[in-house]
């Protein structure tokens, strides 16, 4: 594999090591009972702005959606596939969470097509553009 596909396996080896070998109590709960996340973090996709790791949170502390620019699209209920409106449902309803943070960061280029979209800039892309312009 690739040097960037051999990092994230080694990843998941450290991961499976620490949760798995060492410390199984950490982890066994929340596979024998379910996730009970306080808090849905809405993120970017960015690779630079991990929720979990800015939080420091350990498995289970967090549910987290993530998409370009960090948007909560509109209540539109019309029967298509909504992802992350799929995803604060569930969040909100099944999970019980009490807290609802939208997470945003510097230098956003989700933010700056949004921007660029409504100064009227064409963004030449075919998903893009009609997301940031919700």
């Amino acid at each position: 594999p690739s040097p960037a596909i051999e990092k994230l396996l080694d990843g998941v080896r450290g991961f499976r090591k620490t949760f798995f070998d060492e410390q199984p109590e950490r982890l066994r709960p929340l596979v024998e009972r379910g996730q009970s996340p306080a808090v849905l973090v809405i993120a970017c996709s960015d690779s630079r702005m991990d929720p979990a790791i800015v939080t420091n949170a350990e498995p289970g502390d967090i549910f987290v959606v993530r998409n370009v620019a960090n948007l909560v699209p509109p209540y539109v209920a019309d029967g298509t596939s909504r992802g992350t409106s799929a995803a604060i449902e569930f969040a909100v309803r099944d999970l019980g969470v009490k807290h609802v943070i939208v997470l945003g960061h510097s230098r956003c280029g989700g933010i700056q097509a949004l921007i660029d979209h409504t100064g009227g800039k064409p963004l030449g892309r075919d998903f893009i553009a009609p997301w940031v312009s919700m």
